[in-house]
């Protein structure tokens, strides 16, 4: 499971480095002023937002996304940004009430706190404004808005105690989560609560702001600080509360344009 994990990962990177080279051999060709294309990487921080009354989120997780961008003006001030990018996410869940044990009067004597990795190729489509240049033409302020379409590539859970079995047999009540593929059908997890896994995309309202600072007529360096909200419940289960569960995403985004 970690070694398909790693391969994932490892594919992503190659994916970035390849943009990277495309982006700068890009570069050499003329370009319309209209349209212009880069490549950026935004680390942050992302978690889950459960919603109803048993779950509850744990501490943020890093996360990271990065990719190539591509812009097309419509006029001087307004365009269109799309693209493509790889991102890696994780949260924290706890309080499932399937998975705690208690004694005879109801104090709790283990709970489990629930541990996933995601990695997501994404495909963004943003409306974009920008300034007219200021501080002698170098800078330029910009506003994005627009949504995400996360298709997840990886999705794994890991527990820090054993989840109970709906159907205990041969005397095994208990299974171990770790690093567990819950993008399968038949994971471990959904051994104890029916039907559950990942879901294969995420719809994510985004929006941002920053500047751009002008090296030359074509290259300039993008600051921005992004965050991404999910619509989509990212935990598909067959529990009888079925509690949504959505992610987000807050990024410092650091790219360059040509």
């Amino acid at each position: 499971m970690f070694h398909n994990t790693a391969k994932m990962r490892k594919k992503l990177i190659r994916a970035f480095i390849l943009t990277l080279f495309i982006c700068f051999a890009v570069k050499g060709f003329s370009i319309s002023d209209k349209i212009r294309v880069g490549i950026y990487t935004s680390p942050g921080i992302s978690w889950a937002k459960p919603f109803g009354s048993e779950l509850t989120k744990g501490k943020p997780r890093f996360g990271i996304d990065f990719g190539f961008t591509v812009e097309y003006w419509f006029t001087k001030n307004y365009g269109f940004t799309t693209g493509l990018a790889g991102a890696f996410e994780g949260c924290n869940i706890a309080g499932r009430n399937r998975f705690e044990i208690t004694d005879t009067s109801g104090n709790v004597l283990r709970t489990v706190n629930e541990k996933y990795n995601f990695a997501y190729v994404e495909l963004p489509a943003y409306l974009k404004l920008k300034t007219n240049p200021i501080k002698g033409g170098k800078f330029n302020i910009w506003g994005q808005v627009g949504f995400t379409l996360n298709i997840t590539a990886s999705a794994r859970a890991t527990y820090n105690n054993p989840i109970p079995l709906s159907n205990p047999a041969n005397g095994v009540y208990d299974i171990s989560v770790e690093k567990e593929n819950i993008l399968k059908k038949n994971n471990a997890v959904a051994e104890s609560i029916d039907g559950f896994r990942s879901n294969f995309i995420d719809f994510r309202l985004g929006a941002g702001a920053g500047f751009e600072y002008k090296f030359d007529d074509r290259t300039s360096l993008v600051v921005g600080l992004l965050y991404h909200n999910g619509f989509i419940n990212n935990i598909i289960d067959h529990d009888a509360k079925k509690e949504p569960i959505v992610m987000r995403f807050m990024s410092l985004r650091v790219g360059v344009l040509f």
